[in-house]
């Protein structure tokens, strides 16, 4: 064997670890590893379907998306609600309508009987008429336990980004409590957080629309320079569709939102625009705002905001990342930028 065979048969030989990468092998790769990423979620769509499914806050400002959502996808929906009237549509569109409270045991244990999943929108963002510890703590730990009583494959809990331990925000707290009170319980489980979720009416189109017509001036806690990743209500419908068959997220907290950072002051001009608002906007350093905001919270059974409201608003609520949702979902978000404009303006009369 010459000198060169002998040098070929060293390099052709040498271990996997060894050996530099082909570049005529790296395309190649790269389009297999997506192909199997594809296959691997179609697969597990196909797998672990749940037919059967118990909708909690399905009569909610996200409820409602995802409960049309559902029906549409050809799950057969149940939903546990309080008052049977307000779940018409539903009924009448074949969906399962059981009449009790989310936060009575027995109520949810008979709700969640036959079902295969359960998706979990409830919470409260303020801390009365019904308490952070009911909703936001302790009722994510009620439904688990009433799941697993009842042989329930898997449960799917809606929670926001910035979910974390910490006192000074006490809504974003209660929101972290309740997914550790989710995964105390040995039941298989996902968490979806999102960052600011947007639709024509509801959430925080409501929270402009109080703050316009608030006083001769429209004010603003801090500089508005706070940072969001708002998603379409009807988009984070889809991330919840899409996940709740998905093995291969159980166990796992994903933080959602939309393909773009926008600033609070960006959207609540965008929010002035669509609506022709022409007033006068001011802004305020929360500090100031605070102890008024307290004193309302204690005074108005409905506050314009609430002391936690004030702070949280100057907290940025950002997700994992601007592809985010493409990463994990079949889809990319809508642009809120291009949406505002044309689904914010004000309804015709």
């Amino acid at each position: 064997m010459d000198a060169k065979a002998a040098r070929r048969r060293r390099v052709n030989t040498a271990p996997p670890s060894h050996r530099l990468p082909s570049t005529t092998a790296t395309r190649p790769t790269a389009i297999g590893a997506i192909v199997r990423l594809f296959t691997e979620r179609t697969l597990a769509l196909r797998a672990v379907a749940a037919p059967k499914v118990l909708l909690l806050g399905s009569t909610g400002f996200l409820g409602r998306s995802v409960t049309h959502r559902l029906l549409d996808a050809g799950y057969l929906v149940r939903v546990l609600v309080r008052d049977q009237m307000k779940a018409a549509a539903y009924r009448v569109r074949g969906a399962d309508v059981m009449v009790g409270d989310v936060l009575d045991p027995k109520a949810v244990a008979q709700a969640c009987a036959g079902m295969d999943g359960v998706v979990d929108l409830v919470a409260v963002r303020r801390n009365r008429p019904q308490s952070y510890l009911a909703v936001n703590i302790d009722g994510p730990r009620l439904v688990a336990e009433a799941a697993r009583a009842q042989n329930v494959k898997s449960i799917l809990l809606v929670s926001a980004v910035g979910a974390g331990p910490n006192p000074q925000y006490q809504y974003l707290t209660s929101r972290w409590m309740g997914e550790t009170e989710l995964r105390k319980v040995n039941i298989a489980s996902i968490i979806l957080r999102f960052s600011l979720i947007i639709g024509e009416d509801g959430g925080v189109l409501s929270d402009f629309e109080r703050a316009a017509k608030f006083g001769p001036m429209i004010v603003i806690p801090g500089d508005g320079q706070t940072r969001f990743q708002p998603i379409l209500r009807e988009d984070v419908a889809s991330c919840i569709i899409e996940a709740i068959p998905r093995a291969d997220l159980i166990g796992k907290t994903l933080d959602l939102g939309g393909p773009e950072v926008m600033t609070y002051n960006e959207l609540f001009n965008m929010f002035m625009q669509a609506r022709g608002i022409t007033k006068r906007v001011v802004h305020v350093p929360g500090a100031v705002l605070t102890p008024g905001a307290a004193a309302m919270e204690l005074l108005l059974k409905d506050p314009i905001a609430t002391a936690d409201e004030v702070r949280t608003i100057q907290k940025d609520n950002l997700a994992a990342g601007l592809d985010v949702v493409a990463s994990y979902f079949t889809f990319r978000p809508s642009s809120p930028r291009t949406w505002i404009p044309q689904h914010w303006r004000a309804p015709v009369r």
